[in-house]
């Protein structure tokens, strides 16, 4: 099986003097990477690298290497402030909330092929017009998230149905709460499947309806978490109950950077963390950039 590798390589140039008659300041391009990332790669059996030598910085050993051909996607690692990464690391990783004690640790997770949506018939023409907008929305704004809404149930990957008084059919029977979704992911954290429900009961308005929807709907890109912090009780990441709901550009830059690929996919909160520690300390030495390659 093969595994989806996240690599990042550190691009140095140095400098090397050579003397014949005169002196010549020359620059090369050295590339390093991580040890593990160097075995994991090695280990895979699909890429054919080499090893010129290793150098130790701060008791990490960096790999020297050649022969890296860099198939896959290489991005330049994306810098977010300290705030931005904080709130990120909440909604993806439950930090905050995270136990110790807890063995399976909360991973990234993303849709990495198109997201194909299927409304049931008994969804509202209201809230499938109003959900539809949304989503023609969000897929012009965010690049490497592609959604598109399909009329035939056997060509989706994402059921949306509706629950009222009149209809009480539960088309999903993982979803026990009013309204929800249930998702499902592989060993990569590439999520491939969801249902939705809305709750559609009287006791709701309509602006009621329509914001649980997009909320869920939301969430289901990326298995979020909710913020317990209600001083942004408009932001559709808090979990504090409103129908004035408004999906922001703080929000929207949360779903961008989340399907941005100039950090690793499918981490833990550790790893996440690493590797951003990793990359703001080659940024202050001035004299690398940090790449992240992302290959399978």
């Amino acid at each position: 099986m093969k595994k989806n590798i996240c690599v990042f390589l550190l691009f140095a140039f140095t400098s090397a003097i050579f003397s014949q008659h005169n002196q010549l300041n020359l620059h090369s391009k050295v590339i390093y990477m991580e040890y593990k990332n160097y075995k994991s790669l090695k280990k895979s059996g699909n890429k054919v690298i080499d090893s010129i030598g290793f150098n130790i910085v701060k008791s990490d050993t960096l790999i020297i290497i050649n022969g890296y051909d860099e198939k896959g996607v290489k991005v330049l690692y994306e810098e977010k402030d300290s705030i931005f990464l904080e709130r990120y690391k909440q909604l993806v990783f439950n930090k905050k909330y995270q136990k110790k004690e807890e063995r399976l640790k909360p991973r990234m997770k993303i849709w990495k092929d198109e997201v194909k949506i299927y409304f049931d018939k008994s969804v509202s023409q209201y809230n499938s017009k109003k959900l539809s907008k949304f989503i023609h929305y969000l897929d012009n704004e965010i690049d490497s998230l592609k959604i598109t809404v399909v009329k035939d149930k056997e060509k989706s990957n994402y059921l949306i149905y509706s629950i009222d008084d009149t209809n009480d059919v539960n088309l999903d029977i993982r979803i026990k709460g009013n309204d929800g979704y249930y998702l499902l992911w592989n060993n990569k954290q590439n999520i491939y499947s969801c249902s939705l429900k809305i709750n559609a009961k009287k006791n709701l308005n309509a602006e009621q309806v329509l914001t649980n929807l997009k909320v869920n709907f939301i969430r289901s890109l990326g298995y979020f978490y909710q913020e317990l912090d209600y001083s942004d009780c408009n932001s559709y990441f808090s979990i504090c109950k409103s129908d004035k709901k408004e999906f922001g550009t703080k929000d929207l830059e949360i779903l961008k950077y989340h399907y941005s690929y100039g950090i690793c996919k499918g981490t833990n909160l550790e790893t996440f963390e690493k590797n951003h520690k990793d990359a703001k300390e080659s940024i202050k030495k001035g004299n690398t950039k940090f790449y992240f390659i992302h290959s399978e």
